[in-house]
């Protein structure tokens, strides 16, 4: 999904309502994603780099924001199922290593032009999602692992 120089909020908004993504556009021209049928998992770019690691050994492809004012990556997943009850961390407060996930009807910022703090890493493509289940056991996966190299 190149971003051709005259590209719009809209025009970017309109490419990922074709993948079937449902969309808004907020009062400040922010593409923003509730999660409905695609949900996400926001990690650190350290614990990131090594989901990303394990994801690619597996051979799966998923969307991922880079948050740069953050630091944060959000991997795209498909909708938890209806009775997931996870609180929204994954790991409890004190943990060096951190990760939330979306509960349904969250909002979920998207790459928009002309805003430098969110890019796509990974951008979407068609049918292209990592299942929630899968991305939630390589992420507590990377942060076992993380925290035994601490």
């Amino acid at each position: 999904m190149a971003t051709p120089m005259i590209e719009t909020p809209a025009d970017r908004a309109n490419a990922y309502r074709r993948l079937g993504w449902h969309v808004v556009l907020d009062g400040h021209d922010q593409i923003i994603l509730p999660a409905d049928q695609v949900h996400g998992i926001q990690v650190s770019a350290a614990l990131a780099a090594v989901v990303l690691d394990q994801l690619r050994q597996r051979g799966v492809v998923t969307p991922i924001v880079d948050n740069v004012a953050t630091g944060t990556r959000t991997f795209l997943t498909t909708a938890p199922k209806p009775d997931d009850t996870r609180t929204v961390t994954l790991f409890p407060r004190e943990s060096r290593v951190q990760a939330i996930r979306t509960v349904p009807g969250c909002p979920i910022p998207l790459p928009t032009p002309g805003d430098d703090n969110r890019v796509w890493l990974d951008e979407p493509r068609p049918s292209r999602l990592a299942e929630f289940e899968l991305l939630v056991r390589i992420t507590l996966g990377a942060a076992r692992a993380a925290r035994k190299a601490a």
